[in-house]
C-alpha cells in the first residue's frame, strides 16, 4: 500500500492528529537559520537592546517602590442616599467631645449647676408597626449620660492627649468614663428611618425642683447667662486617600456659637459615615474596610427663649453615605505596565534599526554568497590584457617568420602534453604579470600568514555599521547599488517556486544520469551519521580514520576549515594534473576555479620548499597524502625536424617553471 493510499484510509486518525496539533499551544514552528545563526545581531541593535532593558528595569523598580509604599492609588468615590443604617458606635478611642460654656471675654463659666445645667442624653426612637392594629407606633427612650470635668483618664489617644494638653481642663465637661467604657453612645439611621438615634445635648437655666435647691437666685443667673458662648471639641475625620496606612486622619475642632438667656437656640450637626474599602493584596485581592466620621452640616436656629433650654445641641447621622474604593497596583500590572513600555520602546527602535539592520544583513549575506570586484582588481585585470594583447602580436609575427614542420609522433605528443597541462595554458598570459594574490604568496612562509592571506582575500565589502548608517542618508550610492543588485540575486534564489522548480531538477537529472539499478540505491543511500569520535580531545588523531569512513564525510565537509579545504583542493589538483587524460568535466571545474588559485598551485607543484612550509607545519597535515604528489615531471619529450630548430614549443607554465 503506498503512503498516500495509507494516509487517506486513516482519515479519522488523521483528523484527530490535526485536532491535536492545533490545540498544542505551546508547539514549536520551525526556525531556519541566517549565517549559522538563529537571527542577525548587530552591536548597534545590541546597544540599543541594552538601553531599553536598563529604561524597562529602572520603571519596574520604581512601580515596584511605588506599589511597597503604597504610593499613587486608584481612587472612586461615590454617595448613596441612605435611610436606616447599622449603628455607629462613639467609643473614647474614635469619638472626642468636650463641652464647655464661656462668657463674653471667653473665660469659662464656673457656675455649673448654680445657675445653668448640662443634660446629654443618647435617644433611640423607633417606628414599629402594630401587628393588632397595623398602624405605626412610635416609641422613643433616651439614655443620659452624666457629665464630669475632663481629666487625662479620658482620653486614650495620642491625638486627644496632645490636643487636651494645652487646654485647662477643669471646666470642659466630658461623659463619665464608667459609664462610657461600658454602653458607648450610638448613632443610628435618620429622621425619616425605622431606626433613628442621636445624641442630645442641652443647657437650660437652673431651676429649683424638689430635687434640686442649689441654684442661684434668678437676678444672678439672669446675669450670667445674659450672653456668651457655646464651645464643643469635637472630632472630625480628614479623608486623605494617598496616605499609605488608614485614609482617615483625627482631627479635634473648637465649634462655638453665641448664646443669650432671652433666646433658645438649636444646632443641628450632622456627620455622615465614610466606608473606606482598600484592597491591599500584591497580586490577589484583599479588601480592607474602614469607616470614619466626617462633619458634613452644621446648621442653627434660633427663637424667644422658650423658658425650657438656652441651647440644644443635637448630633446625627446625615442622611448620605459616602464610599470609596482604593485600589493600588498589583504585580501583574506592573509586569503589563513594563511589557506595554517594552513594546512602545521595542516599535519606535525597530523603526530607526530596521533599515540599517536590513542593510548589514543584506550587506553579510552578500559577502557570503559573493565577491566583488574591487577598484585594484580591474586595475590588474586591464594590464593583463595589455600584456595578453602583446603577448599574441608577438606570438604572430614567430608564426610568421618561422615554417612550422612537426612529425606525426611529436603531434600526438603534444596534444597529449596539451591535455595534461590544461590549466597551465589558462594561466600562461599571467605569466608576464603575476596577479596580487600571487605576488602575496611568494611572501608566505607557514600556515598561519596563509589563513591570514586567505581571510583578506575574501574580495568582500568592507562597510562597517557607520558606513551603513551614512548610506542610509544617501551616500555611498555605488556601495548601496552593489548591495541591492546582490541582495535581488539571492532573493531571487529564494523564491519558493523557484526552490520546488530546482528539487524537480534534482529528480529528473537523477532519472537522465543514472540507471534503474543505480536511482534504487540512490534513494536507499543512508543518513550521515554524526561521528562521536569530533567531541573529543583527541580528534585530530582520529580524523584519518574517520574520514575513510563514507558515512561520516557528508557531516565532515561542513566543519572543515577553508584551510584544510584549501590543501584538498591541491591535492585534488595535483591529481587531475598527473591524469593522462583530463576530462570534460575536469575541464569544466578547472574553468570555474579562480585563475589565481589555479597559478598559486602552479607555484606550489613546482615549489616543494614553499609546498612543505605552508602545508607540512599545518594542525591539518594528517590531512595530506603527500605521497600522492608526485614529482612535476613530464614525459614529453617532443622529436623535431631539422626545420624545427629554431622553433620554440609552447610549454606548460609548470614545466618552465622547473626550467
Amino acid at each position: 500500500m503506498l503512503k498516500f493510499q495509507k494516509k487517506n484510509k486513516n482519515s479519522t486518525q488523521n483528523f484527530l492528529k490535526k485536532v491535536y496539533s492545533s490545540l498544542d499551544l505551546f508547539g514549536q514552528p520551525p526556525a531556519f537559520k541566517i549565517l549559522k545563526q538563529e537571527k542577525f545581531t548587530t552591536s548597534l541593535g545590541f546597544l540599543f537592546t541594552v538601553g531599553i532593558s536598563v529604561v524597562c528595569i529602572l520603571y519596574m523598580m520604581i512601580q515596584l517602590e511605588d506599589l511597597y509604599s503604597k504610593a499613587g492609588p486608584r481612587v472612586t468615590m461615590s454617595e448613596e442616599q441612605v435611610v436606616d443604617t447599622s449603628a455607629y458606635s462613639l467609643e473614647m478611642k474614635n469619638y472626642t467631645i468636650g463641652i464647655t460654656m464661656a462668657n463674653i471675654s471667653l473665660g469659662s463659666l464656673q457656675t455649673l449647676g448654680t445657675h445653668f445645667t448640662m443634660t446629654v442624653q443618647n435617644c433611640k426612637r423607633e417606628r414599629l408597626i402594630d401587628p393588632t392594629t397595623n398602624k405605626t407606633v412610635i416609641s422613643q427612650n433616651c439614655t443620659k449620660y452624666p457629665t464630669e470635668p475632663c481629666s487625662e483618664k479620658h482620653f486614650v489617644t495620642d491625638l486627644q492627649k496632645a490636643y487636651f494638653s494645652k487646654i485647662k481642663l477643669g471646666f470642659v465637661q466630658c461623659f463619665n468614663v464608667e459609664q462610657w467604657q461600658n454602653t458607648p453612645p450610638q448613632l443610628q439611621g435618620t429622621v425619616q428611618g425605622t431606626v433613628y438615634q442621636y445624641l442630645q445635648i442641652t443647657i437650660s437655666q437652673c431651676k429649683n425642683t424638689t430635687n434640686k435647691t442649689d441654684c442661684a437666685p434668678p437676678e444672678k443667673i439672669w446675669k450670667e447667662l445674659q450672653t456668651g458662648y457655646y464651645a464643643v471639641h469635637l472630632i472630625d475625620n480628614l479623608v486623605q486617600m494617598k496616605n499609605p496606612g488608614t485614609p482617615f486622619k483625627d482631627i479635634i475642632n473648637l465649634q462655638y456659637t453665641t448664646f443669650s438667656n432671652s433666646t433658645s437656640k438649636s444646632i443641628f450637626q450632622s456627620f455622615k459615615i465614610t466606608q473606606s474599602d482598600t484592597d491591599i493584596g500584591y497580586v490577589m485581592e484583599d479588601i480592607q474596610t474602614e469607616y470614619g466620621l466626617v462633619q458634613s452640616q452644621n446648621r442653627e436656629s434660633q427663637d424667644n427663649y422658650n423658658n425650657q433650654f438656652i441651647i440644644q445641641h443635637i448630633i446625627n447621622l446625615d442622611s448620605r453615605q459616602a464610599s470609596y474604593n482604593r485600589e493600588y497596583q498589583k504585580l501583574q500590572d506592573i509586569f503589563g505596565n513594563v511589557g506595554g513600555l517594552w513594546q512602545i520602546l521595542f516599535l519606535a527602535m525597530s523603526a530607526l534599526l530596521q533599515p540599517v539592520t536590513s542593510t548589514f544583513m543584506n550587506l553579510q549575506m552578500a559577502n557570503k554568497l559573493f565577491r566583488f570586484e574591487s577598484q585594484s582588481n580591474q586595475e590588474a585585470l586591464q594590464a593583463q590584457q595589455s600584456s595578453n594583447s602583446i603577448d599574441e602580436v608577438k606570438e604572430d609575427m614567430k608564426k610568421s617568420s618561422f615554417p612550422t614542420k612537426t612529425n606525426f609522433k611529436g603531434s600526438q605528443q603534444l596534444d597529449l602534453e596539451s591535455r595534461k597541462s590544461y590549466t597551465s595554458k589558462k594561466s600562461l598570459g599571467k605569466s608576464m604579470s603575476k596577479s596580487i594574490f600571487v605576488k602575496n604568496t611568494d611572501k608566505i612562509n607557514n600556515h598561519q600568514q596563509m589563513i591570514q592571506l586567505l581571510k583578506q582575500r575574501k574580495q568582500s565589502l568592507n562597510l562597517s555599521m557607520r558606513d551603513i548608517i551614512v548610506m542610509s542618508f544617501g551616500c555611498r550610492k555605488k556601495e548601496k547599488q552593489l548591495i541591492n543588485y546582490a541582495t535581488e540575486k539571492f532573493m531571487n534564489k529564494l523564491d519558493i517556486a523557484n526552490l520546488i522548480s530546482k528539487v524537480y531538477e534534482i529528480d529528473r537529472l537523477k532519472l537522465i544520469l543514472l540507471n534503474e539499478q543505480q536511482q534504487k540505491l540512490f534513494n536507499y543511500l543512508p543518513k550521515p551519521i554524526i561521528p562521536e569520535a569530533i567531541f573529543g580531545d583527541d580528534f585530530q588523531k582520529k580524523m584519518k580514520i574517520v574520514e575513510s569512513k563514507q558515512a561520516y564525510k557528508v557531516i565532515l565537509q561542513d566543519e572543515k576549515p577553508e584551510f584544510m579545504r584549501l590543501q584538498e583542493a591541491f591535492v585534488a589538483y595535483v591529481k587531475i594534473q598527473q591524469k593522462d587524460d583530463i576530462s570534460e568535466v575536469d575541464k569544466k571545474i578547472l574553468d570555474i576555479i579562480d585563475e589565481d588559485i589555479l597559478e598559486f598551485f602552479e607555484n606550489l607543484y613546482s615549489n616543494t620548499t614553499k609546498l612543505e612550509n605552508i602545508f607540512q607545519d599545518s594542525p591539518m597535515k594528517l590531512q595530506l597524502q603527500f605521497s600522492d604528489i608526485e614529482s612535476p615531471k613530464s614525459n614529453f619529450q617532443p622529436e623535431f625536424d631539422e626545420d624545427m630548430a629554431n622553433q620554440i614549443p609552447v610549454l606548460p607554465a609548470m614545466l618552465r617553471s622547473q626550467e
